[in-house]
């Protein structure tokens, strides 16, 4: 770490620090090196009235406390009726700038069954959500290729992995927040009514704040794209076509439409041909707040049920029953919100900051996570189990007659109609054998865990033996 010596670089730092919270950039999230949180934490806190971490320098409060504080205005009462979902994003704008409500924008893949059924709890509304979502302009979008970058950030802001997820704009287009969240166990363990509902409050006490512009905290429409820029004019999705000539054709039920993890194929294939995919940042997309080791409350989506102990969380002073409020510059609505501010964060070592409530009272301090710290089960992701990286295991691997009853691996491959015209074939490998060794790979895992395990294990070119029950043995070279 280097020593601060000058009074110009100390002033250059402090107008670094700045940056926390999005005090002097709407742009980009400021980056945390060591240089920024170093020296003059007495300074910076005395007198304050807000408590800071020891983990903490080099850093402006001056308006954590506002932030986090009660909420300044009146949120309009409910105007009633029926809640209007429109379809046009560009005439909701209108109609938002107009009225100054606040936008909500759902995105939902309609053949994916995903979240089918929160998507239809949203739809259908409740004597809970309809008085929140009759004071928003509700647009609902079913096609990710109206994906516009000037108002959605798809390539940072979104896990495009889900097939339903919301944006929270101003008036003007301006970001707020996201709403959505999945992991491996269910479409449920990470989203709720509740949570909805609570995301919703929190960004109307946001809009109505007469102190809101004076924060920036907000990122500009254009901070991604200064043009309109949709999938469809990626390099990634001409890349995508050449071998999924299926891309975007029409549906037979939904008409055309492209869906959101075909977007993360885009992106993905797309860097691995301009030579800057990383693989950590692939398999470690969208951080569970349990890596910094935070439990948050489902249904109120910033509550801390849980600090593991000796965690980053736990080093940074959080505790159980606070509540989260900005991480990074960015300010969270929802639990959408800080594992964002997760997944754009360094893939190795890196000080992720972040601020919440005790109390009612606002505190702040530094997540120091190390390298590893992204690591999650990521099986059930659309582009890692059946995406464009890695290649396939020449067949589809059914569940055999031991699988899931703690016995090892036991996989049937099916080829298709046509088993012939699979390479694989020519190996000698047919559909009624039972596979129970992959190049020495025993484990029971089910099927998507498996395909998943496969393409992050091997390369094109390499040679795989499968063992089928009684010994023999099948080599195939990866195409």
């Amino acid at each position: 770490m280097k020593t601060l010596t000058s009074l110009p670089m100390l002033i250059v730092l402090a107008l670094m620090g700045l940056v926390f919270f999005g005090c002097s950039s709407k742009t980009k999230e400021i980056e945390t090196t060591e240089d920024k949180i170093t020296e003059q934490l007495q300074h910076e806190t005395e007198g304050s009235g807000i408590y800071v971490s020891a983990k903490l320098s080099k850093i402006d409060h001056s308006h954590i406390k506002e932030l986090l504080g009660k909420p300044h205005g009146a949120i309009p009462p409910d105007p009633g009726g029926k809640v209007l979902w429109g379809g046009d994003f560009q005439k909701a704008l209108e109609q938002a700038r107009l009225t100054r409500r606040p936008i909500l924008v759902t995105w939902r893949c309609l053949p994916c069954k995903q979240c089918a059924e929160f998507d239809k709890g949203v739809l259908d509304g409740s004597p809970k959500l309809n008085p929140l979502l009759r004071r928003f302009v509700t647009v609902r979008l079913t096609d990710a290729a109206f994906l516009d970058e000037r108002y959605f950030p798809f390539k940072t802001h979104q896990d495009l992995d889900l097939s339903w997820w919301a944006y929270f704009l101003s008036s003007e287009g301006e970001y707020y927040g996201v709403f959505g969240g999945k992991d491996h166990v269910s479409d449920a363990t990470r989203i709720s009514e509740s949570a909805l509902v609570k995301s919703m409050e929190r960004v109307l006490a946001h809009h109505y704040d007469p102190r809101r512009k004076k924060w920036n905290v907000d990122l500009p429409v254009g901070f991604a794209s200064k043009t309109k820029s949709s999938p469809k004019d990626l390099k990634g999705y001409q890349l995508l076509g050449k071998i999924r000539p299926e891309l975007g054709k029409p549906f037979q039920l939904f008409g055309s439409c492209i869906h959101c993890h075909q977007v993360g194929d885009m992106l993905n294939i797309q860097a691995m041909d301009d030579g800057t995919f990383n693989l950590d940042q692939f398999t470690g997309q969208w951080p569970l707040p349990e890596n910094v080791g935070i439990l948050l409350d489902r249904d109120d989506g910033l509550l801390v049920k849980q600090i593991t102990p000796l965690s980053p969380a736990a080093e940074a002073g959080i505790k159980a029953g606070d509540q989260l409020g900005m991480a990074n510059g960015m300010r969270l609505y929802g639990q959408a919100d800080f594992r964002g501010v997760l997944h754009r964060s360094a893939i190795g070592e890196d000080l992720i900051q972040v601020a919440w409530t005790r109390e009612g009272q606002a505190q702040a301090g530094i997540l120091r996570v190390q390298t590893g710290w992204r690591k999650t089960e990521n099986s059930w992701r659309k582009t890692v189990y059946d995406g464009v990286y890695g290649p396939g295991m020449g067949f589809f691997p059914l569940k055999g007659p031991k699988s899931g009853k703690g016995q090892g691996l036991s996989v049937k491959p099916w080829m298709g109609q046509n088993p012939k015209d699979r390479p694989i074939y020519q190996t000698g490998l047919r559909a009624h054998m039972e596979i129970i060794e992959i190049n020495g790979m025993t484990q029971d895992m089910e099927t998507r865990q498996l395909i998943a395990w496969f393409r992050l294990n091997f390369k094109s070119g390499q040679e795989v033996t499968y063992t089928v029950r009684g010994g023999q043995q099948f080599k195939y070279v990866l195409p």
